[in-house]
């Protein structure tokens, strides 16, 4: 999937119990991806579940994804 050290960017596809911290739909910035226990470290907002998200392609929504960097 993506490679250790690599930033890479994810959707949100469950915000279940997360909706005050996660938006549906919204993308965001992974600094460590800690496959081991399941979970994604997102830039600013801790460690969430890997299953609650799908990796963005860096030619999918290359416009939100910029978009979204910016506004943190």
């Amino acid at each position: 999937m993506a490679e250790t050290g690599k930033i890479f960017h994810v959707r949100c596809v469950d915000n279940t119990l997360q909706r005050d911290t996660l938006s549906l739909g919204r993308v965001y910035e992974v600094t460590r991806d800690i496959e081991r226990d399941g979970y994604y470290e997102l830039s600013g907002l801790g460690r969430f579940s890997r299953s609650r998200f799908e990796v963005v392609e860096p030619n999918d929504d290359t416009a939100e994804v910029r978009q979204t960097s910016r506004s943190k």
